[in-house]
């Protein structure tokens, strides 16, 4: 990644891990590969249509965190639909951008790069 991108990145996971309650730094490594992972996904799908951006719209960083927060949940669940340990159930909905859509969308059309044609989610 590129030097200007560490800040916004250092953002990214300190705000992921105080939301999944991490203090210290053993898996810092894990969730910026989770973060650039989802971050990505997130260029990925804003780029479909046409001129493309390495930079990630600050705009879209809550798009980037939870989609890293979901991945760093299903870590040993991958793949699976769901489980059960004991009286615990649990039921998983694969990681993609289709529910985040509306807001992708959104961002692309207001950035006025988007051509006609088909997209795929």
């Amino acid at each position: 990644m590129m030097a200007e991108e560490e800040p916004k990145e250092n953002a990214l996971l300190t705000s992921i891990k105080l939301r999944i309650g991490i203090e210290d730094t053993k898996q810092d490594a894990l969730l910026l590969d989770l973060i650039e992972d989802a971050s990505s996904r997130v260029l990925a799908y804003i780029n479909q249509d046409g001129p493309t951006t390495d930079d990630l719209p600050s705009s879209l960083g809550w798009v980037v965190k939870a989609v890293a927060i979901e991945m760093y949940n299903r870590i040993g669940d991958e793949g699976k639909a769901s489980g059960t340990e004991g009286s615990v159930s649990n039921t998983w909905a694969a990681i993609d951008l289709s529910q985040y859509a509306d807001a992708l969308d959104q961002y692309r059309s207001s950035s006025q790069r988007r051509r006609p044609g088909m997209r795929f989610v």
